[in-house]
């Protein structure tokens, strides 16, 4: 049985409040509502009674008594107002006669289905207990007391901070400090499901980064998006990300990072702990910006920077690489964690170029070529591009090549070219091309057929094939 304490600040009564009497007296068998005073005399033992019409001076004195002397548990007044306070004598009779008399300016129809469900139990109270913990624990994530006492408030029983005890439910969730656990009375039926279900949120939230987190984690899901929508949806999306705060439109180096020996839920678990603690790592030690996504079950880091870092900002985005790596494995030895570098590009477009030249870093790690830690340009490719592709000859070289394309203008030019330049990068694979760029190996097939139709070029000529690589790779830069 409940009784009247049990229902403060559950769901659906957070607006009753107390004014005089017990809450915890008698166990609460129902509730009434009622429009006539002169019928509370008849009101069943152990109900709520709530009184829909004005009432005050010596009538509720009157209320009270009757009220006692037909052993309800309480009296809920609707329309109390400072100016027609709750008398004296009436708060001295609820006291006396063990009648609590409360409050409400809520909606009277949830009151009552809210009190109705208490009483009868059942599935219908345990799921508004679990719903009601839904939308109020989020928003204390990462403070494991206050949640505790939340979830405590909604289930009406004490929720500790700890690992249960025998006889105990209990609920646990990793964060990025570990397992946090709660526990609480375990209850048979609806009730112990109810317990058992809002353990199981409270604890995600206890365990989950703190609300101030929250703008990084939508910056970190906007992120993921960027890089895994089709290219022009991508662009659409760049006002949202300056909205969030994501630095967009500056250059951009990615960090991709895997637990090549972990499948699953393991390798979920382990990237879920892996990102808030790379990112603090990484924002601790440097003054660029850094945001954080999980994308195709690998983290992405990616650092962004006003201006072209060049060859001082990618050895140091190299040492931020090691730094965060080591401590990761150093975390998690068993699974072979392993991170990819692209090189630095700018723009939207420029930060998918730099995920997928990650990706491609961190599959020649992963087969074992390099160490830990591999730089898509490591060989200095690019380097040596650009200090061609700064003469005025082979610029106009480039320009010359590529002219037909370009003349189609940057929209429809660039994709062109990106497509031909991953399409030749991998071997003239349509497939290893298309899963690159994140398109159909049918949608690159037409694209390199229309970029080698503009050009004249036949690219399975070696000398012609390797001249258009280059002029796509230069141009691009």
């Amino acid at each position: 049985m409940i009784v009247l304490a049990d229902l403060l600040d559950g769901p659906d009564t957070d607006g009753l409040t107390v004014i005089a009497g017990p809450v915890d007296a008698l166990p609460l068998t129902g509730v009434r509502l009622e429009t006539r005073a002169d019928r509370l005399a008849h009101a069943p033992a152990g109900c709520l009674v709530v009184l829909a019409t004005p009432l005050g001076g010596y009538r509720l004195d009157v209320a009270v008594r009757d009220l006692a002397a037909a052993g309800a548990a309480g009296l809920v007044l609707t329309t109390l107002t400072p100016d027609a306070p709750v008398p004296a004598t009436a708060l001295g009779l609820a006291d006396r006669g063990r009648v609590a008399i409360l409050h409400t300016d809520g909606d009277l129809a949830a009151l009552i289905l809210a009190v109705d469900r208490a009483v009868r139990g059942g599935a219908a109270d345990a799921l508004a207990r679990v719903h009601a913990a839904a939308h109020e624990l989020p928003p204390l994530a990462g403070d494991p007391e206050r949640v505790a006492r939340a979830a405590g408030r909604l289930l009406g029983v004490p929720v500790a901070h700890r690992v249960p005890e025998p006889g105990e439910a209990g609920a646990s969730a990793r964060g990025p400090d570990g397992d946090t656990w709660l526990s609480a009375p375990d209850r048979p039926g609806p009730a112990g499901q109810a317990v058992h279900a809002v353990l199981a949120l409270a604890a995600l939230a206890a365990a989950a980064g703190p609300t101030d987190d929250i703008p990084v984690r939508s910056r970190g899901q906007l992120l993921a998006e960027l890089l895994a929508v089709p290219e022009a949806q991508a662009l659409r999306l760049a006002g949202r990300g300056r909205a969030l705060g994501l630095p967009v439109d500056t250059w951009h180096v990615v960090l991709r990072v895997e637990p090549v020996a972990l499948t699953g839920t393991d390798r979920y678990r382990l990237l879920e702990t892996a990102t808030p603690s790379a990112l603090r790592l990484l924002r601790s030690t440097s003054a660029v910006t850094w945001n954080a996504a999980r994308l195709d079950e690998a983290l992405i880091l990616a650092r962004s920077h006003p201006t072209d870092p060049g060859r001082d900002g990618m050895r140091t985005t190299l040492a931020d690489a090691d730094r965060v790596l080591a401590a990761l494995r150093d975390r998690n030895p068993d699974a072979d964690l392993r991170c990819g570098i692209g090189a630095a590009h700018r723009g939207v477009l420029g930060l998918r170029t730099s995920a997928r030249e990650a990706h491609t870093a961190l599959t020649r790690s992963s087969a074992g070529d390099t160490g830990p830690v591999t730089a898509h340009d490591a060989a200095g490719l690019d380097r040596m591009l650009l200090d061609w592709y700064s003469s005025d000859a082979a610029h106009e070289a480039v320009r010359e090549l590529l002219a037909p394309v370009l003349a189609l203008g940057p929209q429809r030019a660039v994709p062109l070219l990106r497509t031909v330049q991953a399409y030749l990068d991998h071997q003239g694979s349509p497939a290893r091309a298309a899963d690159e760029l994140h398109l159909h190996r049918n949608a690159v097939t037409k694209r390199v057929r229309k970029v080698e139709d503009l050009l004249g070029a036949d690219l399975t000529d070696p000398r012609q094939r390797l001249a258009v690589q280059l002029a796509c790779r230069a141009h691009l830069m």
